[in-house]
């Protein structure tokens, strides 16, 4: 396993996507927090990330604060983000590449979808649609 996604419409009271996966998923999602900006379009974490509710992740940029956080798009969803904040969100997902378990929420003002990243907490096998955790 390196990284999972989903989104789940109602987990612990609220919308959240949730991001799980093992030390080399941590990383990759740190590295691409810290080099998406360069790309001309909105890239999506597909490279490294399973989807496992088909709805890929595309990540963008945005200069103002108040337009930053996740959300759902037509048939995925869209990641806001500013080049500063991804940068505390690569450190904080960094943190969580040399642990044995835990997990970051990493918010923002603009979105009613929380993200949390987790490592050592769920199964592979955790889907939307069965906790079976």
């Amino acid at each position: 396993m390196t990284l999972r996604s989903a989104y789940f419409a109602d987990w612990k009271g609220g919308a959240i996507v949730l991001l799980w996966g093992d030390a080399t998923g941590m990383r990759d999602l740190r590295d691409f927090l810290r080099l998406t900006w360069a790309a001309p379009n909105a890239p999506t974490l597909d490279r490294f990330c399973e989807a496992v509710d088909g709805r890929m992740i595309a990540v963008r940029a945005v200069s103002d604060q108040r337009d930053t956080g996740m959300r759902l798009a037509r048939d995925g969803l869209e990641w806001r983000l500013q080049p500063d904040l991804a940068e505390d969100f690569a450190e904080m997902v960094d943190v969580l590449a040399s642990s044995v378990s835990g997990h970051q929420y990493l918010e923002t003002r603009g979105s009613d979808i929380s993200v949390e990243v987790s490592i050592g907490e769920y199964p592979e096998t955790l889907r939307p649609d069965s906790r079976g955790f």
